[in-house]
């Protein structure tokens, strides 16, 4: 199996053939797609409109399959905080893919904003279409070569290729979040302070953004799966149907793993509480002892004439006596109480 250079320089347009009776591929022009086509051949039309255009898109590819200009015009539209949804145009399928890299230190956002990788489907085709650099094709582009020596029969296997590397990128956020959740399990369990409640915030709104990707991710597996058609095989419905069992794992995964923060956050709150109670009783325990002595002073501090304790010879002595009497029947009172 042989690649060879694309002779076309076509920026932005990178197309390649596939044989899949001799397990043969390589780099074409967009010129020459029609008679890849016609010779049998399936051929992966790869746009990156951050260095062409739709018109560009038109002029170059022709109507061999179909108007890939509409659909990069579609792409260039798309909103960036969009899902990944199910979208069929006639006997063509429309993918669109949207991956995320979550950032749990930046309270959920993502960082760098989410990549919407547009996907076409025909018989003859399979088109992507990207602004920019996708994770997704950048991880399939590092895989693809060997498993199409090795597994492919069908162009159904670049379809598995791209949404099996979007399930992969959901699963390794997880499992950084994962992480990030038992180091902040660890940190609540020392001390709920205002870093500790914080993080928990962040490392919450990354688990939400994560599902929020995820679940649109598995609705279009299974209009995928449930929806059959000739442009999927039959062998890679099965596949894309494991994979839908992979996100309801990934789902429960982030489901247990906010359980995680919201009972450490509980449980962590009421040690603060626990805490803050017995620190507030031991201060009145504190003030009933001195409340009675501090009666005592009022009394003695009042400037009436006549206080014939005043002049008493040992007055001092026994007013020293008097408090200790009274705080060592308040304390032995506060012990047996279990108060102090």
């Amino acid at each position: 199996m042989s690649v060879e250079s694309d002779p076309s320089g076509s920026p932005g347009i990178e197309v390649e053939w596939f044989d899949f009776g001799n397990r043969s591929r390589g780099r074409i022009s967009p010129d020459e797609i029609s008679t890849h086509v016609a010779a049998g051949r399936f051929v992966w039309i790869d746009v990156d409109l951050r260095q062409t255009d739709p018109e560009t898109l038109r002029r170059r590819i022709g109507g061999h399959c179909g108007d890939l200009g509409d659909f990069a015009a579609a792409h260039a539209a798309a909103p960036r905080r969009c899902q990944s949804q199910l979208l069929r145009n006639n006997e063509l399928i429309h993918l669109r893919i949207v991956n995320a890299s979550i950032d749990a230190a930046k309270g959920g956002r993502e960082s760098p904003p989410a990549d919407v990788l547009d996907v076409v489907v025909g018989s003859s085709f399979l088109a992507t279409i990207r602004t920019g650099d996708s994770t997704i094709l950048t991880a399939v582009r590092r895989d693809y070569g060997r498993d199409f020596e090795q597994h492919a029969t069908t162009p159904s296997f670049l379809i598995y290729e791209i949404l099996s590397r979007q399930v992969e990128a959901f699963l390794a956020t997880e499992n950084r979040l994962e992480d990030a959740v038992e180091d902040l399990r660890v940190l609540l369990n020392e001390a709920a302070d205002d870093v500790g409640l914080t993080r928990m915030s962040e490392v919450s709104d990354a688990l939400v953004m994560l599902r929020n990707h995820a679940l649109p991710a598995r609705r279009l597996l299974e209009e995928l799966v449930s929806r059959r058609t000739n442009l999927i095989s039959e062998s890679t419905l099965v596949f894309l149907g494991q994979m839908i069992g992979r996100l309801d794992n990934l789902l429960a995964d982030i489901g247990s793993n906010r359980e995680i923060l919201e009972s450490a956050m509980h449980l962590s709150l009421t040690r603060v509480t626990f805490r803050t109670n017995q620190t507030m009783n031991r201060l009145a325990v504190v003030s009933t002892i001195f409340l009675p002595l501090t009666f005592i002073c009022g009394v003695y501090g009042m400037n009436f004439d006549v206080m014939p304790e005043v002049r008493w010879q040992n007055g001092y002595l026994y007013f020293w006596l008097l408090v200790a009497v009274i705080t060592g029947t308040m304390w032995l009172g506060l012990r047996r109480a279990r108060l102090l």
